[in-house]
């Protein structure tokens, strides 16, 4: 979730330079109209928490919410516009809350290359689950990762079987300009004051060794060059900033007639070397409208960077039959302790458009262990439980 006092510096700067580049790309691209789409879901649900599996025990913890889904698109020959976010009307919180997933504008130079302004996911690196290499845009949700980078970047293509990709970052910049601003309110109620000696350290903390927001230094650049051959495809990717990453990356991804196996691998070299790692094996099987997917996937995490443990796997089952049902049951396993957190879910299609859902995430663990709680209480004054029951009602439109 974006604080409002971020949403209001970061979200600001990238619309309008999401909007300067829609307002400048028809002059390189044909005159014609754009287009507008707008594909959205709302949904109200339930969620019941609670340390153990009795729902009517002292500790749980209930929450109903209301939220919606909006993907805005405008395209034109040469240009578009990309807005995708979130609204959560849910009774725990005081005011709606938007979250802001990407906002970019998207420039095209001919049929080979793009060029991207704004918020925008760009995942570097085979893995699909986890992604060693990647510093720029790292997976923060397992299960569903939504949110992008605020800065540009750039994607070309040479021929059918090479792909470059090149981006910045400019999060870090974004995050001290608002710790700035936090800093400078706070020290107008009274520099000696505890809340501003707190934000004037939180907005050296964003600083770091830079000079001020606008030092170059707080940028993150990437780079990754994919080449497909037959069913063997390569990555090879790299992140820098001077005082925060210099991480190169190699992925392998290879077809077996189906069964995809993928392997990557990096280093960070900054205060390392750190090593990172990740393999795993997926596979679809198919007969009429009925389809099976497993996965397992294998994660070696040297510095604890997203997580705190050191190894790590996460198995996937997905069964569903078209238009009508989807189960999965899926498990974020951590080795050394060990603990555990297991993710099913149930979704029925009932009609077209309209989608019943019944959610279940448990925490197994002894206490103390990374997995051994939810990672979200269900309401803001909720204690750290285990186990969450969810049932929702989701609207596409």
């Amino acid at each position: 979730m974006i604080p409002r006092n971020r949403l209001k510096s970061s979200l600001a700067s990238m619309l309008a330079l999401c909007l300067a580049l829609g307002m400048a790309a028809p002059l390189f691209a044909e005159a014609a109209s754009p287009e507008y789409s707008l594909s959205a879901d709302a949904a109200a649900s339930v969620v019941l928490a609670a340390s153990g599996f009795d729902p009517l025990s002292a500790d749980s913890a209930a929450a109903f919410g209301l939220s919606a889904n909006l993907l805005h698109r405008i395209e034109a020959p040469g240009w578009g516009l990309v807005l995708s976010h979130a609204l959560d009307l849910s009774a725990a919180s005081s005011a709606p809350t938007v979250t802001v997933y990407e906002a970019y504008a998207r420039l095209d130079a001919g049929d080979s290359a793009q060029f991207f302004l704004g918020k925008r996911r760009m995942g570097l690196g085979i893995g699909t689950t986890f992604a060693p290499g990647d510093a720029i845009d790292p997976r923060s949700g397992f299960w569903d990762q939504k949110n992008g980078f605020r800065g540009f970047g750039a994607t070309a293509s040479l021929g059918s079987d090479i792909a470059l990709r090149f981006a910045a970052s400019l999060d870090r910049s974004f995050d001290a300009y608002a710790a700035g601003m936090a800093a400078k309110a706070a020290a107008k109620a009274g520099p000696t004051s505890q809340p501003a000696i707190a934000a004037k350290a939180a907005y050296a903390n964003a600083l770091g060794d830079a000079d001020g927001p606008a030092d170059p230094r707080l940028v993150v650049w990437a780079a990754s060059a994919e080449v497909q051959a037959g069913s063997l495809q390569v990555a090879a990717a790299g992140t820098y900033s001077p005082d925060y990453a210099l991480r190169p990356s190699l992925g392998l991804s290879l077809d077996l007639g189906g069964l995809i196996l993928q392997a990557e691998g990096a280093v960070e070299l900054k205060g390392g070397p750190y090593w990172f790692a990740t393999g795993g094996a997926r596979e679809t099987w198919s007969s009429g409208d009925a389809s099976l997917t497993l996965s397992l996937d294998y994660d070696y995490n040297g510095a604890a960077g997203l997580l705190r443990r050191t190894h790590y796997l996460l198995p996937n089952a997905r069964f569903g039959l078209a238009e009508r049902f989807d189960l999965y049951a899926r498990a974020l396993v951590e080795l050394e302790a060990p603990s555990a957190l297991l993710s099913t879910g149930l979704t029925f299609y009932p009609v077209q458009g309209f989608d019943i859902e019944i959610t279940g995430t448990f925490a197994l663990g002894a206490g103390g262990e990374e997995l051994a709680t939810l990672p979200a209480p269900p309401s803001p004054t909720a204690e750290a439980l285990r186990n969450a029951i969810g049932l929702a009602a989701r609207v596409h439109f």
